[in-house]
């Protein structure tokens, strides 16, 4: 066998213009877990968000969730990594977000933390709709915001920044990001150009692969990551085989291997049919 682990991103790439996937998809990696494949779903979405996929698809992979911040397989109460946001680094967020006047979600494993209640057509909210109980993600709504670090203690594994997809809010976002980067205190990146995610230092997806990989027995070379965006770039530059989506950003396709159909063509399992199984 070729390759024995593909790392597979969700949103732009998994995941269809509907926040679905389509049954092409989803039957290409059921048979790949079949054939002895492990699959590993490789996102920047908390764990529970992730675990609803594997339960819709009806796969029991691994998720590398929070951009390699915490990394456990689906439906196992054990985890094998989580590495969350330091009290120093969650101060420092929290003055970005002041002085920019950010909006934002902290991420936990399991739910998703703000100082507003989030909007109907916000992602987890109506995938909540559609999963069962045990598969839907929680909400935290605090005021204050400078004070959810304390509320949970078992760890705030990812913040994401975020405004308006206006010229304006985008200019904002450009100049905050400049900041975090410069300060060179966590891991910064985007998964839009409306976006910053930020984890504690050194946790991005590739960490995550190599440390999975580690714990499974196997090596880069026999490793094929699929994505598209700006936090991609990390586990398609460490890959063995990396396969960019179509719609991927450009930095993205010049890394690849290999440029599949896009998302919502059911990409992943073209690349999955073509040079895994």
């Amino acid at each position: 066998m070729k390759y024995k682990l593909i790392c597979i991103d969700l949103d732009g790439t998994l995941l269809n213009d509907k926040n679905g996937i389509s049954d092409k998809d989803k039957n290409t990696l059921i048979e790949a877990e079949k054939a002895g494949i492990t699959i590993a779903l490789t996102t920047g979405r908390l764990y529970a968000s992730a675990k609803y996929y594997a339960n819709d698809i009806g796969i029991r992979p691994w998720i590398i969730s929070s951009n390699g911040s915490y990394i456990r397989e689906a439906g196992s109460e054990k985890e094998l990594f989580k590495n969350p946001i330091n009290n120093h680094q969650f101060g420092i967020i929290c003055s970005i977000i002041e002085k920019y006047k950010l909006t934002f979600n902290f991420n936990t494993f399991d739910r998703v933390v703000t100082n507003f209640i989030l909007p109907e057509d916000n992602t987890y909210v109506k995938a909540n709709k559609l999963a069962e109980d045990k598969f839907k993600v929680k909400f935290g709504v605090h005021e204050n915001y400078k004070h959810i670090y304390d509320i949970y203690p078992k760890g705030i594994y990812k913040a994401l920044l975020y405004l308006d997809k206006t010229e304006e809010g985008i200019k904002i976002i450009q100049n905050a990001k400049k900041e975090l980067v410069e300060l060179n205190e966590m891991e910064i990146v985007s998964s839009a150009v409306s976006n910053i995610e930020v984890m504690a230092k050194g946790m991005t997806k590739e960490s995550g692969i190599k440390l999975l990989g580690e714990k499974l027995g196997i090596a880069r070379e026999k490793t094929m990551c699929i994505g598209d965006s700006e936090n991609d770039i990390t586990m398609i530059d460490y890959a063995g085989f990396g396969v960019a989506m179509e719609n991927s950003i450009e930095e993205l396709k010049s890394l690849a291997d290999f440029i599949t159909d896009s998302h919502v063509n059911s990409g992943v399992s073209k690349a999955i049919r073509r040079f895994a199984l």
